[in-house]
C-alpha cells in the first residue's frame, strides 16, 4: 500500500508540473475557493490507481467526495495549495493517506516543484527522500517560527485575535497557503509550531501523522487529542506544545 500511496502521488505531481505556469484558470468552487482542471485530473489519476488495485477500498478526497467501501480509507488531496499554483507559486503538493478502522496509518506527501516525497507509516519514523526526519528542538517560543492559518477571510475576528497574541510572543509568523508544505517544514525541523482554525481531513490526514512520526506533537486548539473531523489543530515539535496552548486558551 506504501508503494502504491507513492506512485499515485508522484503520478499526480507529474500532472501538476505539466500545467505549472501553463496559464491554467481557476473556476470558483464555492465562496473564496477555487478549483482546476489540474485538481480534477490529478484527482482521477490518483483514484484509478487505488481502485484498480484496491476496488473494495473507501475512498475520502477533496473534489470528488467520498465512495463507500470497507475499513480501509484513504483520504486524498490531489493538490493542496492550488490558489498558491494557480498563482505561480511554488508551494503546492499532493497529500495521500491511508485510514485502518478510523486511524491513519500511512501518509505520503510529494511537493513536485521541489522533488521532496515524504513519507511516514505509523510506528516506523518519518522520511524525506528516504532520508530520516525529525522536528525541530526549539524550546523556548520567542525563537519559535511558526506557520499559521491561510484562511483569514473566514472566522477572521478569531483568527486576527489569535494572530495579535502570537506575534508578541514568537519569533516570526508565516502564512504559506498550503497545508501540506506546511505540515512537513514542522515534521522536518524547517518551522516549529503550526495552528490551523479551519481546515479539513484530506488537507492534513497524511502530514500530521507524518509530523507525529518525525517527534512533533499534534492536538485540538484545545490541547486534547485530535480528531480528522475537527477544524482547527495545533502541530509543533512538542518542546513548545502546551505553551502555546496556553496562549490560544487566552483567545
Amino acid at each position: 500500500m506504501k508503494q502504491l500511496a507513492i506512485k499515485a502521488a508522484k503520478e499526480a505531481g507529474k500532472i501538476l508540473m505539466q500545467y505549472y505556469r501553463k496559464g491554467i484558470k481557476g473556476k470558483v468552487k464555492f465562496a473564496d475557493n477555487l478549483v482546476s482542471k489540474v485538481d480534477l485530473e490529478s484527482e482521477r489519476k490518483i483514484i484509478g490507481l487505488i481502485k484498480s488495485k484496491y476496488p473494495e477500498h473507501s475512498i475520502l478526497s477533496e473534489e470528488g467526495g467520498g465512495k463507500k467501501g470497507n475499513s480501509y480509507k484513504w483520504i486524498i488531496d490531489p493538490l493542496d495549495g492550488t490558489h498558491n499554483y494557480l498563482y505561480g507559486i511554488p508551494l503546492f503538493g499532493t497529500s495521500i493517506a491511508l485510514e485502518y478502522n478510523g486511524e491513519v496509518m500511512l501518509g505520503v506527501i510529494y511537493l513536485p516543484y521541489y522533488n521532496q516525497l515524504f513519507v511516514a507509516e505509523k510506528g516506523k519514523g518519518a522520511f524525506l527522500n528516504n532520508k530520516r526526519i525529525k522536528v525541530s528542538k526549539t524550546n523556548k517560543l520567542k525563537k519559535a517560527m511558526v506557520l499559521y492559518d491561510g484562511g483569514l477571510q473566514r472566522d477572521k475576528k478569531i483568527k486576527l485575535k489569535a494572530l495579535a497574541k502570537l506575534v508578541d510572543s514568537v519569533f516570526r509568523i508565516r502564512i504559506l497557503g498550503a497545508a501540506c508544505a506546511s505540515l512537513t517544514y514542522i515534521a522536518n525541523g524547517d518551522a516549529d509550531i503550526y495552528m490551523e482554525h479551519s481546515t479539513n481531513p484530506w488537507d492534513i490526514a497524511a502530514g500530521l501523522l507524518i509530523i507525529e512520526e518525525a517527534g512533533g506533537k499534534v492536538t485540538g486548539l484545545d490541547g486534547r487529542k485530535h480528531d480528522l473531523s475537527e477544524k482547527g489543530f495545533v502541530a509543533s515539535n512538542g518542546k513548545l506544545h502546551n505553551n502555546i496552548i496556553r496562549i490560544i486558551k487566552t483567545l
